[in-house]
């Protein structure tokens, strides 16, 4: 039955990925109206999907796949706000938001004497950065965040099974806008 939750918990995040570009004009866009980011943080990597609501508003949709050796996969699917202070030049500073979900899958490996089980971990997030644009269509940035996560009961993923952390991090990105 967790199988089928986490199934489910996907399939929402995606329809409301899908439908977070809808919800603004065409006119309320820049002339360049989404990207694809390359993120990096503590060794794992994640690629985003930038879509630029206004001048001053991004919503980024993101995801992150890594296979653990033997032990199994790691899926982390979320979604990124960033709401830049300054317009007007090539370094764009900003804050933001960020909500996500960590799912572990273990492998199912006849070797394994363990019965290890699925875990989903939630992120919820503030974010402060910059961004500098070489151009309209590439940009790198870098940004602080305060992270805030309910681990799994059965998670080791933030050292607190079942509880409540606090924590910081660093992320660096580029950026290819089209």
């Amino acid at each position: 039955m967790k199988l089928m939750n986490k199934l489910a918990l996907i399939a929402a995040v995606l329809i409301l990925f899908s439908s977070s570009s809808q919800m603004f004009s065409q006119e309320d866009l820049n002339k360049k109206s989404f990207g694809i980011s390359a993120l990096v943080q503590d060794g794992q990597y994640d690629i985003m999907i930038p879509i630029l609501l206004s001048k001053s508003a991004v919503i980024a949709p993101a995801i992150g796949i890594v296979g653990v050796s033997d032990a199994g996969t790691d899926i982390g699917l979320g979604v990124v706000t960033r709401f830049y202070l300054n317009n007007d030049s090539k370094v764009k500073p900003f804050l933001g938001g960020r909500a996500g979900v960590m799912i572990f899958s273990p492998s199912e490996s006849e070797d394994s004497n363990e019965d290890s089980e699925s875990t989903t971990d939630f992120i919820l997030g503030f974010l402060a950065g910059g961004e500098y644009f070489l151009d309209e269509g590439f940009s790198f940035g870098v940004e602080a965040q305060l992270n805030a996560s309910i681990s799994d009961e059965n998670s080791s993923r933030f050292g607190n099974p079942g509880g409540f952390n606090i924590n910081t991090g660093a992320a660096v990105f580029a950026t290819v806008y089209f």
